[in-house]
């Protein structure tokens, strides 16, 4: 006999789902806020000339840049208990994605920085503005707009990774499908439904992305 999809068995379950993508939503928001703050601070580290923070922010972006994030999270989550120190499996996956996302968007700022021409600088300068003003009024302004498409590509990339965080039994998107694939024994139609709100999301997230970004046009 031919498999026969039934989508009704798994409509009672449906709740899980959404329970699941609302943790998935969380850790990849509160993941993508909180790196990108850290990839900002760590931008103008590799920006600047003085060699002692430089060097520590560059080993950083390099270590989580070139490192899988399934290591990283091993390491704080595993890694740590042999220290004893037990961290709860939700906190060490905001951690890791938090730390992993801040390397990638560090690169992402720093090429918005760059962009900023230098006569640009200097011409704050010249009206008697500090550099930290020149950096609030003059660069950040300029550069966030070019970064919009590639941060938004790195927080569809969070989201999508975020289900790195079943392997250490959060109960996100990716985790619950896997369970309730075991009780309901209905993987076609499971895993139809899981994509479906991954799509969904990312695709949501492009959009407001580009409206946003098309804000500034006019």
């Amino acid at each position: 006999m031919g498999y026969k999809m039934m989508f009704s068995e798994i409509t009672p379950y449906f709740i899980d789902f959404l329970k699941g993508l609302e943790i998935s939503l969380i850790i990849s928001i509160v993941g993508m806020l909180f790196g990108s703050f850290i990839g900002l601070l760590a931008a103008f580290g590799k920006t600047s000339s003085v060699y002692i923070i430089n060097l520590p922010v560059n080993i950083y972006v390099e270590i989580f840049r070139n490192s899988p994030l399934l290591i990283q999270m091993y390491l704080l989550y595993f890694g740590l208990a042999q220290f004893n120190i037990q961290i709860p499996a939700l906190t060490v996956a905001i951690i890791a994605l938090i730390l992993n996302n801040g390397a990638y968007t560090a690169v992402i700022f720093q090429t918005g920085i760059n962009a900023v021409r230098k006569e640009q600088h200097e011409a704050a300068y010249a009206l008697g503005m500090t550099y930290f003003q020149t950096i609030r009024y003059i660069v950040l302004p300029q550069a966030f707009r070019i970064v919009i498409p590639p941060l938004t590509n790195q927080f569809i990339s969070i989201f999508l990774f975020s289900s790195v965080a079943s392997t250490i039994a959060v109960s996100e998107l990716t985790y619950t499908t896997m369970n309730l694939e075991a009780i309901t024994l209905r993987s076609f139609e499971i895993f139809i439904i899981a994509g479906t709100l991954y799509l969904i999301v990312t695709t949501a997230i492009s959009f407001l992305s580009r409206v946003y970004e098309n804000s500034f046009k006019y």
